[in-house]
C-alpha cells in the first residue's frame, strides 16, 4: 500500500501553503469592498419625498421662515420659486439679518406676488446667540399658522415644494426636514461636496433618523417644517440659541421631546447651490467640520475613519505594490498589493460614480476623484479644528465662531 501511494501524486495540503499573510490582505480588501456597495446601496434606498399632482392645494396655513444675511444676488430665486407654489394657504416672513447689499429691496420687488410678505428687519443680536437663531426666533414669533417652515435664503422650492410637506406633515409628522439637490457648478464643488455629504450620510443614515426608537437626530437648516407647538415646547431656537448647528440641535431636541422626526432628500422639490468657489466652499466647511464634529461625536470620529480608509487604502495598497520590489521585498505580494489596489479603485470608482451621478446629477467620472475630495475636506477640517484651538476661530458671513 505504501509503494502504491509513493508512485501517485502527494495528497494537496493546505498547511504546505503560507496563506496566513495573505489572510488579512484578503478580509482587509472584502472589508473595503463591502464598504463602497454598502454605501452605495444606502445612497439607493434614502427615503425620498417627490412631487405628487392632485395634493390639495390649501389649508392648513403655513409660515414660511427665510433668515438672510446678505443674500441678495439668492434670495430673488427663492421668493420666485414660493409664489409659483401650486400651495397657496401660506404667508412668507423675510428675516433681513443686518444685510448690506440691498436684500430687503429685493424682497421688496415680490410683494405683489406674494402677498403675504413681511420683511422683518432683525434687532441687535443678542449676547450668546448666533446671528442664524436669533432671526429664526424673531420670525418664528411673529407667524400666524400651526406650521413653522424654515428655509434657508439660497434655496429654490419647486412648485409642488409646500404639497408635498402638507401632506407628509399632517399624516403625524411633527418635524420633517428635506435635503435639496445640490448643483455642483465649479471644480471645487464637484471635488470636495461629494464625499463631505457623503460622510454626512454615513453619520446619519435616514432609515435610523426615522426610527422613533433609535436615538439618532438629523435635520437641515435649508429646510425644515416643524409643528408649531412642538417648536414651543423645546422652546424653538432660543434652545440652541449658541449653536452654528442649530439644525441638528433642534432636529435632537424634537426627537429626544418624543416628537415623531422624518427625514428625506428631495431633488425634485427644493434644489440649492450651497458655494459658488474655493472661497465660499472653504468658509463653510470649516464652520460645519467643527460643529458637526462636536455634533457627531465617536460616531462623527469613526465615520470619518471608516472614509478614510476607504479614500486611501487602495492607492496604498497600489503604490506599496509598485514600491516593494524596488526595497527587495516578496515580489509575489507586491503582486497582491498591486491586484488589490487596482481591483478596489475599480469598485470605489463604479460605486462612487454611481453615488454622485444619483445624488448630485453630475457625470459619474467624478467618482474617480471622490478619495482626493476626501483628503482635501480632511485637510480643511483638520485646519478649522487648529484655528478652534488656537483661538483664531472660523469665520462665516462676516462673524467668527470660536467654539
Amino acid at each position: 500500500m505504501t509503494a502504491y501511494l509513493e508512485g501517485v501524486a502527494p495528497v494537496f495540503d493546505i498547511r504546505q501553503l503560507d496563506v496566513w499573510p495573505w489572510l488579512p490582505l484578503a478580509l482587509f480588501s472584502a472589508l473595503l469592498a463591502l464598504w463602497y456597495i454598502q454605501d452605495l446601496i444606502a445612497t439607493l434606498r434614502t427615503p425620498r419625498l417627490d412631487p405628487h399632482p392632485g395634493l390639495p392645494d390649501s389649508s392648513p396655513l403655513v409660515t414660511v421662515i427665510i433668515p438672510a444675511r446678505n443674500e441678495a444676488a439668492r434670495i430673488g430665486a427663492c421668493l420666485e420659486g414660493l409664489a409659483r407654489q401650486s400651495y397657496r394657504t401660506f404667508e412668507v416672513i423675510v428675516v433681513d439679518d443686518d444685510s448690506s447689499d440691498g436684500t430687503a429691496d429685493v424682497v421688496r420687488r415680490f410683494a405683489d406676488r406674494l402677498p403675504a410678505l413681511t420683511i422683518l428687519f432683525s434687532k441687535g443680536l443678542p449676547h450668546h446667540w448666533a446671528g442664524k437663531c436669533w432671526a429664526c426666533w424673531q420670525g418664528a414669533n411673529r407667524a400666524h399658522s400651526n406650521w413653522l417652515l424654515f428655509l434657508d435664503a439660497d434655496v429654490t422650492p419647486q412648485p409642488g415644494l409646500l404639497a408635498a410637506l402638507v401632506e407628509r406633515a399632517t399624516a403625524g409628522r411633527d418635524l420633517i426636514t428635506l435635503v435639496p439637490l445640490i448643483h455642483l457648478t465649479s471644480f471645487a464643488e464637484r471635488l470636495v461636496l461629494p464625499p463631505f455629504i457623503g460622510l454626512i450620510s454615513t453619520i446619519y443614515p435616514f432609515d435610523r433618523v426615522n426610527d422613533p426608537s433609535s436615538p439618532l437626530a438629523f435635520a437641515i437648516g435649508q429646510c425644515i417644517m416643524v409643528r408649531r407647538n412642538v417648536y414651543v415646547a423645546v422652546d424653538g431656537h432660543r434652545a440652541v440659541r449658541g449653536s452654528v448647528l442649530e439644525d441638528m440641535d433642534l432636529a435632537r431636541l424634537v426627537k429626544q421631546s418624543g416628537y415623531v422626526l422624518e427625514a428625506a432628500i428631495a431633488p425634485d422639490l427644493l434644489d440649492v447651490r450651497m458655494y459658488n468657489g474655493w472661497a465660499t466652499l472653504t468658509e463653510g466647511l470649516k464652520k460645519n467640520a467643527v460643529a458637526g464634529y462636536r455634533s457627531g461625536g465617536v460616531r462623527s470620529g469613526l465615520m470619518g475613519l471608516r472614509l478614510g480608509l476607504m479614500a486611501a487604502m487602495p492607492w496604498n495598497m497600489l503604490i506599496a505594490g509598485q514600491a516593494l520590489p524596488l526595497i527587495g521585498g516578496d515580489p509575489a505580494l507586491a503582486q497582491a498589493l498591486t491586484l488589490a489596489g487596482v481591483v478596489l479603485l475599480m469598485i470605489s470608482a463604479l460605486c462612487w460614480g454611481a453615488v454622485v451621478r444619483y445624488r448630485f446629477r453630475i457625470s459619474p467620472l467624478w467618482g474617480l476623484l471622490y478619495g482626493v475630495g476626501t483628503a482635501v475636506y480632511f485637510a480643511l477640517a483638520a485646519q478649522a479644528l487648529r484655528q478652534i484651538r488656537s483661538g483664531k476661530g472660523v469665520e462665516w458671513k462676516g462673524r467668527v465662531f470660536t467654539r
